[in-house]
């Protein structure tokens, strides 16, 4: 299994950061992978599924499932790739006015060839410039959404 968990402080208020977290249809203005998603309910909760479109390792593109595994309001959100076991894991704390994020992006093992090959293109680096960029551009989603 291949993960990499970065934390890091981002200058807005955790309702903000967590507008952006529990809205599906914004993640491609800030998801380093995501370039669309489809069939998302106006709010998610545990076992909602949603179809995303993005990038994956190789320079290809791919639509898959995927579903909330775990969600508590303001405070945590997983969502699963049901074909690859590919993850997204975020955890937020109130740092006085700030959100304090802790993002971890991996791949869980299920049974299939399609968990094993995510996992071996899935590489350390990968995940991390991932984990580097959506960081980067959540932090930008939110100053614009800030301006408006």
């Amino acid at each position: 299994m291949s993960s990499w968990r970065q934390q890091a402080l981002i200058d807005a208020p955790v309702r903000e950061v967590w507008a952006l977290l529990e809205d599906p249809a914004s993640y491609p203005e800030w998801n380093a992978d995501a370039l669309a998603v489809t069939g998302a309910p106006t709010s998610i909760e545990k076992g909602s599924t949603v179809e995303i479109t993005g990038r994956v390792p190789l320079g290809r593109t791919k639509t898959t499932t995927y579903e909330v595994e775990a969600m508590e309001d303001l405070r945590e959100i997983k969502l699963r790739c049901q074909t690859s076991g590919y993850y997204s894991h975020w955890v937020l704390t109130d740092a006085r006015g700030g959100t304090f994020t802790e993002i971890e992006l991996g791949v869980e093992r299920i049974p299939g060839i399609q968990s094993r090959i995510a996992d071996a293109l899935h590489t350390k680096g990968y995940l991390r410039r991932a984990a580097e960029q959506t960081l980067d551009n959540l932090r930008s989603a939110l100053a614009q959404r800030s301006h408006r």
